[in-house]
């Protein structure tokens, strides 16, 4: 579902005839696809199954946020990305609330998880260990792929400024048809448009990034 309509668009340029409709259509799936790389992270809420590495802390950090629930967490040495013999079995299934806990961040019930972050309680994200040639002595090994997430998170309503930013990124691209240098090629004829790379769409960026900003996925 888009976070714009053609209707926005039009009211935002003040204009009531059909000659950008065809552009418009066009453009709010690339501006969608803008948003989603500038903010990196996906903006709905979907359902994720994901596969992370144990690296031996108390703390993981999801992919996608907001988290709105967890629906499982497996933690399985064999698991190898869900590839492994007998991969995840239900004897490998943790507890929400006595194995792990997802981070509240206002310490409430029902809020969702910002951070994203799963803590392991009483002990470690599992990883194994590994003989060193010419050592007794184990050293920490690599998780590939030991514990498996199935997660909701995204909006199921796209928040009211990135809707707009989407908007406005895309009145921009408009505004920006009189402009040398922003549009490599354009045709209405047989619905093909192109940005000039990637400094163009940094300069459209730009106009939204404020509105953006507190939303960018913070990446460790």
């Amino acid at each position: 579902m888009s976070w714009t309509t053609k209707t926005t668009i039009k009211t935002l340029l003040g204009i009531s005839d059909t000659s950008l409709d065809t552009v418009i259509e066009l453009l709010i799936p690339q501006a969608e696809a803008m948003v989603k790389g500038y903010l990196q992270r996906e903006v709905e809420q979907a359902t994720y199954t994901e596969y992370y590495s144990g690296t031996g802390d108390q703390t993981l950090v999801l992919n996608q946020t907001p988290v709105q629930s967890v629906t499982s967490v497996h933690q399985d040495l064999n698991g190898f990305y869900g590839d492994g013999t007998d991969a995840f079995p239900v004897s490998s299934e943790l507890v929400q609330g006595t194995d792990f806990v997802l981070r509240k961040d206002h310490a409430t019930a029902a809020e969702i998880s910002n951070s994203g972050i799963l803590y392991r309680l009483g002990t470690v994200w599992t990883r194994p260990d590994r003989t060193q040639r010419g050592q007794l002595a184990r050293a920490p090994g690599t998780g590939k792929g030991n514990i498996k997430v199935v997660y909701t998170a995204g909006w199921e309503t796209v928040p009211a400024d990135i809707q707009f930013a989407t908007s406005r990124l895309i009145t921009s691209m408009l505004e920006s048809r009189s402009r040398a240098g922003r549009i490599q090629s354009e045709s209405i004829e047989d619905y093909s448009y192109s940005l000039s790379g990637a400094e163009a769409e940094t300069m459209l960026l730009d106009s939204v990034k404020g509105s953006l900003a507190r939303y960018r996925k913070v990446v460790f």
